[in-house]
């Protein structure tokens, strides 16, 4: 009687946690499925940061395909950011495609001065967007998990592919994939 029961417990907690997965899997295809096409669209004004020192903003950039990523005030920001990984995708999409992929970093921080000394300590050599008061996010309604705060996007700033390439390296594959694979010039 005792086996059977506890054959019956792992039955029970075996199909539960397949359904747990399926249930993450169905709700990360709705997502994505909501998000492939939508348009971003950015803040007007956003503040300006190269390596922690102010810079005039630019206009986004007409090349084919950017990659947006957004980090909120939530939890440890270097620890989720990961700038050294983000440098080598940088570098990397340099080699395959030189000149057609944007990196947007826009940055929600809690602490601004904390922020510009880890830009300055991690040598981010590239101008990042402060929008301290979250617009971006709110505008556009992104998602709560760190895990589908990043986007590739295309020359109209549709979403071309969802999800972070820092925590997921299967995205960094799907990214590469989609900005190689196109004849876009």
């Amino acid at each position: 009687m005792k086996t059977a029961y506890i054959c019956w417990v792992v039955a029970i907690l075996l199909v539960s946690s397949v359904a747990c997965k399926d249930n993450k899997r169905t709700s990360a295809e709705k997502l994505i499925m909501e998000w492939v096409g939508k348009e971003i669209i950015f803040p007007p004004r956003p503040d300006c940061t190269y390596m922690g020192e102010d810079t005039p903003c630019t206009g986004l950039s007409n090349v084919p395909y950017k990659i947006l990523v957004y980090t909120d005030s939530v939890g440890c920001t270097s620890c989720r950011l990961n700038l050294t990984v983000w440098k080598a995708y940088m570098k990397e999409v340099d080699t395959f495609a030189p000149g057609k992929v944007d990196f947007l970093f826009y940055f929600q921080p809690k602490n601004r001065k904390e922020l510009e000394y880890l830009l300055k300590r991690e040598g981010l050599e590239h101008t990042v967007f402060i929008d301290e008061k979250g617009e971006i996010s709110r505008i556009n309604d992104f998602p709560k998990g760190m895990e589908y705060q990043s986007f590739l996007l295309d020359r109209e700033n549709k979403v071309l592919s969802i999800g972070n390439p820092v925590l997921n390296p299967k995205m960094w594959e799907i990214y590469k994939q989609v900005i190689t694979s196109s004849n876009t010039p």
